[in-house]
């Protein structure tokens, strides 16, 4: 089937996709998302048995249920759902399927991109809530209030008074880093036949290594061997509108490759 992109049979695919999500990766992600829940439980049975009470938990002790949930989520849904695409049988009915790579492709994003991390989100919020309600004298407040108010800040501080700041806002940095990581790991599972998940993980190391390698020797070519920064001629708002320029260009350097990666294997992906 050729390229082309139509927007019922997208439609109809996107569906499909959406649905198979929920039938192979749907439990998982249920479990992922009661985090905050194993969070609390288990430290406070192991209180209970060797203190004989329980404890008050503090912001520190329930904003890693997120990050847990998070990366666990980003790790192991690409494998589960995507990465029968490598099996003979599995990737063959995939391709069989009656939508062009490019409606593949773009499913393929917005259901790892937008629906799972909204769904995670919304089931970890559900979860933190009900915590806090049910158990408001050990648990407290919801970790999510605790991560707004302390992103906040941390944002806050990156600002320089009356110059400005880095040019996007926290949630939206965060997503991004989700996505990074994800489409890293969905590219990993339609790649790798065997071991997705510990080979993504070397190939995450060896890329690292090529970059920091080919970094420091873009600057020793151009006469730099070593990070030298000249203040006597700062200027703060010159300063943060390098920054913004450098960290956009990471981002639509990274997408843009790391996208372009995932279509071409989606597309020369034969059995």
């Amino acid at each position: 089937m050729n390229n082309t992109f139509s927007i019922k049979r997208f439609g109809t695919y996107l569906l499909h996709d959406m649905r198979t999500a929920v039938a192979d990766s749907g439990l998982s992600l249920l479990i992922i998302g009661a985090m905050p829940l194993f969070q609390y439980f288990i430290p406070q049975a192991f209180a209970l048995v060797f203190q004989g009470s329980a404890f008050s938990m503090g912001d520190m002790g329930k904003a890693p249920a997120y990050i847990t949930a998070f990366l666990l989520a980003s790790i192991i849904f690409p494998t589960k759902h995507y990465g029968g695409l490598t099996d003979k049988k599995q990737g063959s009915d995939w391709l069989m399927l009656p939508a062009s790579t490019l409606e593949k492709w773009f499913s393929m994003l917005l259901v790892t991109c937008v629906a799972v991390p909204a769904f995670l989100l919304a089931e970890l919020a559900a979860t933190d809530g009900l915590m806090s309600l049910c158990f408001s004298g050990t648990y407290g407040a919801t970790a999510i209030s605790g991560i707004v108010s302390a992103m906040q800040k941390v944002w806050a501080q990156m600002n320089i008074e009356g110059v400005g700041g880095i040019a996007i806002t926290w949630p939206a940095a965060m997503w991004l880093s989700w996505c990074e990581c994800v489409l890293f790991f969905t590219t990993g599972a339609i790649f790798f036949k065997k071991s997705k998940i510990g080979k993504t993980f070397l190939a995450a190391f060896v890329l690292g290594m090529l970059i920091s390698l080919v970094t420091i020797a873009v600057m020793r070519a151009i006469g730099l061997n070593g990070i030298h920064i000249d203040t006597t001629d700062f200027n703060e708002m010159r300063f943060i509108r390098s920054m913004n320029v450098i960290v956009y260009m990471i981002y639509i350097v990274w997408f843009a490759v790391q996208d372009a990666v995932l279509y071409f294997r989606m597309k020369t992906l034969k059995h």
